[in-house]
């Protein structure tokens, strides 16, 4: 039966990876990643143009100062990027699918030492700090 002090300490770094797992599938599916209003200003008429980008996604509506709404449009993002935004948008995604991978790894090594015999640990308290520090 493992110790109250090995069982605390592999299930509150279980907590810290679960919770990381969890944080990094909301930045995927935030929709609005980079948002941006420009105005325009003429002699008797203001144009707002408001664009959304999220991850996959993005939106462009426009305003006018009369209350005349364009319609919302969406476009894909990767479409819309050129050159260098496309490859960072990619190594994004990249990166936030390894850390989700990651999180997910560490949450089931360290659930596993927290209930397992104390000298049968999987990777013990270095392979927990290792992964939770390759996790953060």
């Amino acid at each position: 039966m493992p110790s109250r002090k090995k069982t605390s300490m592999f299930a509150s770094a279980f907590c810290a990876c679960a919770s990381s797992f969890v944080v990094i599938c909301v930045a995927l599916a935030t929709p609005r990643w980079v948002s941006s209003d420009v105005r325009f200003s003429r002699s008797g008429s203001n144009v707002t143009i408001s664009l959304r980008y999220g991850l996959f996604r993005g939106t462009c509506e426009q305003f006018m100062d009369a209350g005349i709404q364009m319609p919302e449009k969406t476009f894909q993002v990767a479409d819309a990027l050129s050159g260098g935004g496309r490859s960072l948008n990619v190594a994004a995604v990249a990166l936030l699918v390894l850390a989700l991978l990651s999180a997910l790894l560490g949450s089931g090594l360290t659930c596993t030492n927290a209930l397992s015999n104390p000298y049968a640990t999987c990777l013990g308290p270095r392979g927990v700090y290792g992964w939770n520090g390759l996790c953060g």
